[in-house]
């Protein structure tokens, strides 16, 4: 069976790490724009996204670490486990320094890549050293970071996360309100980056210890751990190939916009890519949960769950989206006006309604994947990255000279319906024997259904009402946000679900009339 408590415990838990993140980074997004300007903002974007591929170092083994760690817990097969993180350790060493030189040769390759006038050169290459150096420490941990996950104590990986978020938050105020620049935002990334995983690596080691798997490291040659890395190697090779796609089809749109446009351009879509990034990160930490559950059912031979938990998942992964993108649909443009000023509006907003779109139809896809990944079945879904990159990368080339901006963010949308919403379900079922008109019914057709009059109402809003207030703005959301969720409570959800969800919530609220009183 499904440990719910402990798999609702993690969901929340992410939710709380990511949304302290996104408010976070929303209050400093227009601060760290008019602190550092439109060039050097946009200069930060590209090294931010250029500097992003090298986690494709990574080659998977996080994937793989999170995987076996659950598998060999279940199994309590110790020796195994200490087989598998000794070789990640030897990996990621040799990953990290790898990660480090590439950074030393972008940092002097970038002003012939990128339109660079009226930037010191200079200080472009110390910040994409810092930069490169941040993700090679991260790299360096990520054994530790898989072994948290693999054990199911996301909640404790968010709590550090969301400590050194506010760290970080007042590092940055404080500095850039001195007068500080592009460095000491990079620099504080990689001190704050730093102390994270050093955190994270004092836990995974006592919570091993308490699961009793005594972690120690295996000295048996490197030829007796040719296995190991070949296992590790056999998983984690398609986890890199959807890496990799996933890098090209998220992370390549400023490097095409800064190489056939201008850095400036960068700015305006970024505005709305981050708001886009930041619902993407809000599923995908949701469904991330899933892939040790996935894997842990497997390893208990108990997969007659696996096809309820791709269909109700990937339910809730809409529904959880739905108000946000109605949200960015219908108050986008009077968003970004209020959040970055009027003369972002009209260039941002078109990019926002686009990605918003395909973001919301593709969402479900975030599910699958996690599951897929629990499964060993990940192979599907990296073909389909792949096929995906490519036919968005040239797109995006393509379209830009005609459409602008406007013309990237097609070029990310078409080829996401067509691989992740049509392609994927059809190609994950041959694995996993779900219900696809079930699934059609459950996933797309209740939910938009239910979102009707939440739709209605915020059409409402965006044609009768106008306001420069952002507290006004979401005061509107919260007012109306109920309407959503009795109708998505009345319509999505069965009548078993309903009593579980009310029961559940009787329960939280007995539990708190009873610390009161006693």
């Amino acid at each position: 069976m499904i440990d719910k408590k402990k798999l609702f415990k993690n969901i929340f838990s992410n939710w709380a790490n990511l949304g302290v993140n996104i408010v976070i980074s929303f209050f400093l997004a227009p601060f760290i724009v008019h602190k550092l300007g439109n060039i050097y903002y946009g200069v930060w974007v590209i090294v931010m996204q250029f500097t992003g591929y090298l986690y494709l170092l990574d080659f998977g083994v996080r994937e793989s670490i999170i995987r076996y760690v659950s598998k060999y817990k279940t199994q309590r097969n110790i020796d195994e486990l200490n087989e598998v993180l000794s070789s990640g350790l030897i990996l990621y060493g040799g990953i990290a320094v790898l990660c480090l030189l590439i950074s030393i040769v972008f940092s002097y390759s970038y002003p012939y890549i990128f339109e660079v006038d009226n930037v010191d050169l200079s200080t472009i290459s110390m910040v994409v050293i810092i930069c490169g150096l941040t993700i090679a420490q991260t790299i360096a941990f990520n054994v530790f970071n898989g072994i948290l996950m693999g054990l199911q104590r996301y909640d404790i990986f968010n709590k550090i996360g969301i400590i050194f978020a506010f760290v970080r938050l007042g590092l940055i105020l404080y500095f850039l309100n001195l007068g500080y620049g592009i460095i000491a935002l990079s620099l504080i990334q990689l001190i704050i980056g730093l102390a994270n995983n050093l955190s994270i690596y004092f836990f995974s080691k006592h919570l091993l210890e308490k699961n009793n798997i005594p972690f120690r490291y295996s000295r048996t040659p490197l030829k007796t751990k040719l296995p190991i890395l070949k296992k590790l190697y056999n998983y984690s090779v398609y986890v890199l190939i959807n890496n990799l796609g996933q890098k090209a089809i998220f992370y390549t749109d400023a490097l095409v916009i800064g190489a056939f446009s201008s850095v400036v351009s960068v700015t305006f879509y970024a505005i709305a890519g981050n708001l886009i990034e930041y619902l993407r990160r809000l599923i995908m930490m949701s469904n991330s949960v899933l892939n040790p559950v996935a894997s842990e059912l497997e390893a208990s031979s108990k997969t007659e769950n696996i096809d309820s938990l791709i269909i109700n998942g990937s339910k809730l992964s809409l529904l959880l989206a739905l108000p946000i993108c109605i949200v960015f649909f219908l108050l986008g443009d009077m968003f970004i006006g209020i959040w970055m000023g009027e003369e972002y509006v009209e260039r941002s907003s078109i990019v926002l309604y686009i990605l918003a779109f395909s973001t919301l139809i593709a969402v479900p896809h975030t599910t699958i994947s996690s599951i897929l990944y629990g499964i060993n079945k990940h192979k599907i879904i990296a073909n389909l990255r792949i096929y995906e990159a490519v036919s968005n990368l040239a797109l995006s080339v393509v379209l830009i000279h005609y459409l602008g901006i406007a013309g990237v963010a097609l070029g990310t949308a078409i080829p996401q319906a067509l691989f992740m919403v049509i392609a994927l379900p059809i190609l994950t079922k041959r694995e996993v024997n779900f219900d696809y008109k079930i699934y059609l019914k459950n996933v797309y057709l209740l939910p938009f259904l239910a979102s009707l009059p939440f739709i209605g109402s915020i059409y409402y809003i965006s044609t009768n009402y106008a306001t420069d207030s952002m507290i006004i703005f979401f005061t509107w959301i919260l007012v109306l946000l109920p309407i959503y969720i009795v109708s998505v409570f009345l319509i999505c959800f069965n009548s078993s679900e309903r009593n579980l969800f009310t029961s559940y919530i009787n329960r939280v609220m007995m539990s708190r009339f009873s610390r009161r009183n006693s």
